[in-house]
């Protein structure tokens, strides 16, 4: 009979002993999940600080894109005030490459929302009226903005996705 208590009082320390284990193991999940939550939590934060990063340094972008764009202007009319006779092809070439540098601006930034790295609603909200503008105006519509053959098919494509899906513009490329 000693035999069969001393087996029976194993059992209960071997299930006791898997009872602690099993207790300990749940501790430690629960705590690594707690850390893994805070890490999440950390991640999410540096990424919304990322994007915010990115969405200043493309406001900062056109900014300074537009200001040179004004400048060139500005130089156009004056060389035209100032030598009503001369040519102005040289100028107004540096007008053109100040305003393509503008749009290789709205190109990128179109860029990052196509890939999905900036805040898709934000970028929409601050950006919609100008590459509306943009696109539809119509000194520039015509040599920048031809659907077929335009070099900027990220301005082309955001500004298609935003448009009424009813107008059927042929802006939307693939």
């Amino acid at each position: 009979m000693y035999l069969v208590q001393i087996g029976n009082i194993t059992d209960y320390i071997f299930e006791g002993i898997a009872i602690i284990i099993s207790i300990i193991a749940l501790g430690v999940t629960i705590y690594d999940r707690k850390k893994a939550q805070k890490a999440i939590k950390l991640s999410e934060r540096a990424i919304k600080l990322s994007e915010g990063n990115i969405e200043l340094s493309i406001r900062s972008s056109i900014s300074e894109g537009r200001k040179r764009m004004n400048e060139a202007m500005k130089d156009v009319l004056y060389f035209k005030l100032d030598y009503p006779k001369e040519d102005t092809k040289i100028i107004e070439k540096l007008f053109y490459s100040a305003l393509e540098d503008l749009i290789n601006q709205y190109e990128r930034a179109c860029m990052l929302y196509l890939d999905d790295k900036i805040d898709k609603e934000r970028f929409k909200i601050e950006y919609s009226k100008e590459i509306r503008n943009l696109v539809e105006n119509g000194n520039y519509k015509e040599k920048y903005f031809p659907s077929h053959t335009s070099s900027y098919k990220a301005v082309l494509n955001v500004y298609g996705s935003w448009e009424d899906t009813e107008k059927k513009l042929p802006y939307s490329i693939p």
